[in-house]
């Protein structure tokens, strides 16, 4: 472990996190490796990355250390460690005394990035509530979660709730069979295009095809009800979470998703928030994700201001290429590059050095009342 004076020179200024992607169950990765800037991108299993992460991954058919999924940052002497770490050395100064009251040293959000790869798809799942959570997996989280689309292939396609009302019934009667055919011909079927943005509250079945790169904010979970395991490195069982059938399919709806929900509440139009010398920042999801999680864009012509007190975030450039500028100098940043800023940074500027505009991704804690 680095000393305590190492680790304050390090938060001084955006802090640089590293590479951490792992394998997955279901095969894809070439448009994140792309994304990310990584040689010879292809399809090979490693199809997701934890960005910014103090949670544990659990990857069926996987090898599963403790440490797995958790965020890491490079030292300046080429050592790697986790981010958690920093976060328990300096609780203060990176998460802030409020967060780190209700939280511990952990971020209490979870960002991730992933692809899913020609000839595959993520399996029609939901996911339970906090209220759900609570009760039956131990848990003060469930998973609400937002999808920012980065990239896509020819054909990409999601499903997203039900066309009409279904019964429990019948929908463990084509579960059992792993019809999934028929799941999806009863659901709204999207073709996610890039910038594209999606809130999706707990509850609502969902399952994303092949061809869709997404960066994806998210309580600090990974509570999955897999309705489909024929194929998958998971029993029938492991897929409930472990919970009898009948608790697991409590935490999903079987309710009409009405097209205009859908439409103008899941499917998001970006707000803006505030202009600043030609650029723009958007609020990405509705006011109540603030108890799970906050999301903007920053669209930037020239420069934009990131004021020192709005906590702790993470960013992400999604296009182009500029500077972090500020008392700690100049930190280029690019696309595909992700940097923890500390709740103790000072007001900085986010510049544009390149041709096109820039756009970078800010993914903040939940708002504590």
């Amino acid at each position: 472990m680095a000393s305590t004076d190492v680790l304050r020179k390090l938060i001084s200024a955006p802090v640089a996190l590293a590479p951490n992607t792992y394998l997955h169950f279901y095969n894809g990765g070439k448009l994140r490796a792309e994304f990310l800037g990584e040689p010879d991108p292809k399809d090979d299993f490693r199809a997701e990355e934890w960005i910014f992460s103090t949670n544990r991954a659990i990857t069926p058919g996987r090898e599963n250390p403790p440490d797995k999924g958790f965020s890491r940052v490079q030292l300046p002497d080429g050592s790697i460690i986790l981010l958690k770490e920093i976060l328990e050395a300096l609780p203060n100064e990176t998460l802030g005394a409020k967060h780190y009251a209700k939280f511990g040293a952990s971020l209490g959000v979870l960002l991730k990035i992933f692809d899913v790869g020609d000839d595959a798809h993520i399996p029609v799942h939901w996911h339970p509530s906090p209220e759900f959570a609570q009760k039956y997996l131990n848990s003060p989280n469930g998973k609400n979660e937002a999808w920012i689309v980065v990239g896509t292939r020819p054909g990409a396609k999601a499903w997203i709730g039900w066309k009409n009302d279904i019964t429990k019934e019948q929908f463990r009667e084509w579960m059992e069979a792993q019809d999934v055919e028929t799941i999806r011909a009863h659901m709204h079927e999207i073709q996610p295009q890039k910038r594209d943005v999606i809130f999706l509250r707990d509850s609502f079945v969902h399952s994303i095809g092949s061809g869709v790169c997404i960066l994806e904010p998210q309580e600090p979970t990974d509570w999955n009800i897999l309705a489909e395991w024929k194929g998958y490195p998971y029993s029938r069982e492991e897929a409930s979470l472990g919970l009898d059938w009948d608790i697991a399919l409590d935490a999903a709806r079987f309710d009409a998703m009405p097209l205009d929900y859908l439409n103008n509440y899941v499917m998001r139009t970006p707000q803006i928030a505030r202009r600043e010398n030609g650029s723009i920042e958007e609020h990405l999801v509705p006011p109540e994700a603030r108890q799970y999680f906050w999301v903007t864009r920053l669209l930037v012509k020239d420069k934009i201001s990131m004021p020192g007190n709005q906590g702790f975030y993470c960013m992400v450039t999604t296009e182009g290429k500029g500077v972090l500028r500020g008392p700690f100098g100049e930190v280029p940043i690019a696309k595909g590059k992700s940097f923890f800023i500390p709740t103790s940074l000072p007001g900085f500027d986010v510049v544009n050095t390149g041709r096109e505009t820039l756009e970078v991704v800010c993914c903040y804690p939940p708002v504590i009342e």
